[in-house]
This record gives C-alpha cells, sequence and structure tokens, in this order.
C-alpha cells in the first residue's frame, strides 16, 4: 500500500512541476523582453530588480532548486524554452532599435560563453577574447568584401582561422601562469589593435565596410521582410539564426561541463601539480580550453560583422576585452547559464544608459562594483555536478540490462 501511495503521489506531483517549469520559463522571458523594450529609467529598475532577486533566492535556496527542477524535466524545460526564444523576435518585429540590442546581446553571450572556458573552467584570465572576436569578424570582412566570396565561406573561415589563431597563440602561452598569462594576453589584445590599424588590406583605422550577412539562396539573414502586411526589423531574422547558435552553444559548454574534460579543467583550476599527479594532461587540456574559447569567439566576431556590416579596430579594443571579462565574472563563472545571464544584463545596461552620457559609466561601474562586493561568485554561482539526476535515465537503462543480464545467466 505504502508503494503504491508513493507511486500515487509522485504520478500527481509531475503535472505541478512541469507546470512550474513552463511558468518559471514564461516568467524569464516576459522579463527578458521588458528589459528590452521598457524605456531607460524603467529598463534599469527591471535590471537592479533582477539582481537583487538573484541574490535573495539564491540565499534562500531556490536557484539550486529550480535547477534541479528543470535537470528533472529536461524535455519540458526545453520546449518550452525553446517555444519563449521563438516567440521572442516575433514580439520585437517592428522594433529596429530593441531588435539591434538582442542582436548585440546574444553575440556578446557566445564571446563569454567561449572565454567562460578558460576563466571560469580553466582559471586562465584571457585579456584578449575581443582580439579573437575581431579574428572572426575581420575573416569574415575580408572574404566577403575584398575577395567577394559566399559569405557561407567566409563564415566557416571565421571559425577555421580562430581555431588556428586559438592553437598557434595557445601553445606558447601554455608555458606561462597566472599574471604571467594575464599579461600575454594583455599584449595579444593590444597587438591586435596596433597591428589590424596599420594593415592597408584591412582598411586601417576607417575598417572595411559593408560586410555581408549570411544568406539561404535568395533569402538574406539581414534584410527587412513584409509579413502579413507588417514590415519586419532587418535584424528579426539574423536574431532568429543568433539565439539557435547560442542555444547550441550553450548545450556544447554544459555537456562539456558535466564530462570529464569540464571535472579535468576544473583541476587544473584548482592544482595544476595536483591534476598532473592524478594524471590529467593540463597541456592538452589547457590547448582545449584555449581552442574552443577561440571557436566561440570567431563564431560571434563573424555574425557581428554581418549584423553591423562594418568592422573596425574600435570594435574590438582591450576596453570591449575588460567588459566581456566583467560579464563573465557578474553572471558567475564556471556556469553557462549564468554567463549568458551576465551578457544580457550588461549589455542592456551599456545600452540603456547611453542617454545619461556623462553619468553613463558611473551607474554601470556602481551596478557591477555593488554585485562583486555583495557577491563574489556572481549572480548565479556555478554548481555542484549532480551526475544522478543529470543521467538518470541512462543510469536506469543500464541497471535494467544488468538485471537482465543476470537472469539469464
Amino acid at each position: 500500500m505504502s508503494g503504491g501511495a508513493n507511486k500515487m503521489a509522485k504520478e500527481k506531483k509531475l503535472p505541478l512541476e512541469n507546470l512550474l517549469v513552463i511558468a518559471a520559463n514564461i516568467i524569464m522571458f516576459a522579463i527578458v523582453y521588458f528589459m528590452l523594450s521598457a524605456s531607460e529609467m524603467v529598463s534599469l529598475i527591471i535590471i537592479a530588480a533582477v539582481i537583487v532577486g538573484l541574490l535573495l533566492a539564491d540565499k534562500q535556496g531556490y536557484i539550486n532548486w529550480l535547477f534541479a527542477l528543470f535537470i528533472r524535466h529536461k524535455k519540458v524545460a526545453f520546449i518550452s524554452a525553446m517555444l519563449c526564444i521563438i516567440a521572442l523576435p516575433l514580439l520585437l518585429a517592428t522594433e529596429r532599435y530593441i531588435a539591434h540590442i538582442a542582436c548585440m546581446a546574444v553575440i556578446y553571450a557566445m564571446v563569454c560563453l567561449g572565454l567562460n572556458f578558460q576563466m571560469g573552467s580553466t582559471d586562465m584570465v584571457n585579456f584578449a577574447p575581443a582580439a579573437f572576436m575581431g579574428i572572426g569578424a575581420y575573416t569574415m570582412a575580408v572574404f566577403t568584401v575584398n575577395m567577394g566570396v559566399s559569405p557561407w565561406l567566409g563564415f566557416l573561415s571565421a571559425i577555421v582561422f580562430s581555431c588556428i589563431a586559438g592553437i598557434l597563440i595557445g601553445l606558447p602561452t601554455l608555458r606561462t601562469k597566472g599574471y604571467y598569462l594575464s599579461l600575454v594576453t594583455m599584449a595579444l589584445q593590444l597587438a591586435f589593435t596596433q597591428l589590424i590599424k596599420n594593415i592597408p588590406y584591412l582598411g586601417g583605422p576607417n575598417g572595411i565596410s559593408g560586410v555581408k550577412s549570411l544568406n539561404i539562396g535568395e533569402f538574406f539573414f539581414y534584410k527587412s521582410y513584409t509579413v502579413f502586411g507588417v514590415k519586419l526589423a532587418p535584424q528579426i531574422p539574423l536574431l532568429f539564426l543568433c539565439l539557435f547558435i547560442l542555444v547550441l552553444m550553450v548545450y556544447i559548454a554544459m555537456r562539456v561541463y558535466v564530462s570529464r574534460w569540464g571535472l579535468s579543467l576544473n583541476n587544473i583550476a584548482q592544482d595544476e601539480v595536483a591534476a598532473d599527479c592524478l594524471g590529467v594532461n593540463c597541456n592538452r587540456q589547457k590547448l582545449f580550453a584555449f581552442v574552443i574559447g577561440s571557436i566561440f569567439c570567431g563564431i560571434g566576431g563573424a555574425l557581428y560583422g554581418g549584423l553591423a556590416s562594418f568592422v573596425g579596430p574600435t570594435d574590438f579594443t582591450f576596453a570591449r576585452s575588460l567588459i566581456f571579462i566583467c560579464m563573465v565574472i557578474l553572471g558567475g563563472m564556471d556556469n553557462p547559464i549564468g554567463t549568458v545571464v551576465g551578457a544580457l544584463l550588461l549589455t542592456v545596461i551599456m545600452e540603456k544608459v547611453r542617454s545619461f552620457a556623462d553619468y553613463g559609466q558611473i551607474i554601470y561601474a556602481v551596478i557591477l562594483v555593488t554585485v562583486l562586493i555583495v557577491r563574489p561568485a556572481g549572480l548565479v554561482p556555478k554548481r555542484v555536478r549532480d551526475y544522478c539526476s543529470l543521467f538518470k535515465g541512462k543510469l536506469q537503462r543500464s541497471g535494467k540490462k544488468n538485471e537482465a543480464a543476470a537472469k539469464t545467466e
């Protein structure tokens, strides 16, 4: 009787938990939408409320509970999240400026996910994410403008060149650690900015304009279309593409996080000597973090070139790298979801405080410093890996197979 009662209680609990997952996704979607579409002051108030809410929820343990709930109901969480993601560009269909901010937030989130592999997982402070982003952007610009080839070839070339850059830069920097690694990447960022300024083929200080966006036949991802009599903002098709790529990147980042590779990266971050004694190939793992981070940054840069239709030295400066670092720290290092949250919040803050002119940087700095003092681990800190919940289905299937094999024997 007790077993049957427990089973009935679980069956009654499942629909309620599914509804909670759907409601949580809808609430998060509504917050993002109003944060983007509201006026400057209202957006800043919403951002402040979100930051305070996240801190209080994490203090009470609700964030951990919500993560566990989403893991238990992965399919419902994924489907409802995808529906919300699809709905966001549709609601911003006629808002040209807001759609542009949304695209920028998504692209910055891609770059921050790449940086998180190095800073968050492996504790390698990289001051040159903007340089790797610039490699992808300039590759896209050179191939589509200077060489006149297909944007898709330029996009794939951006991935390849970013990977090669990660290998070439990662190999010599493996010999450095701590502050020395930071200084090397800082020098790399400054050298990259000066290099693109002084190469005429790359446009010099004037940059390269007329960068083409991706297209499928006659369908261009940066073009204004009229659907059911409504003229869409030109960024809407590209926003759909960027959101799809971001979802794929988050999935890859989360799979790496729970894999043996993610564990080995964390081992290196905690104690490289101990990791080496335990059999971890530290050089290979650190190179992996550099390469996959470079690829993510390069993809973000290629999409940025298609969005802005222009790339120049001022887009990939040391100041931009510092902003990416702040996004990762604010959201929560070694947590893909927290990284995306930090990128979204700081991108919206940067855009919304532009009208405050002289006070914009002060508002931005006060918010960042306050959060870092109150919560050094970030708004959404990294979580303890729960392999039992993540791979519960696989464990049950393997257990049933073992039982069946034992019975046959």
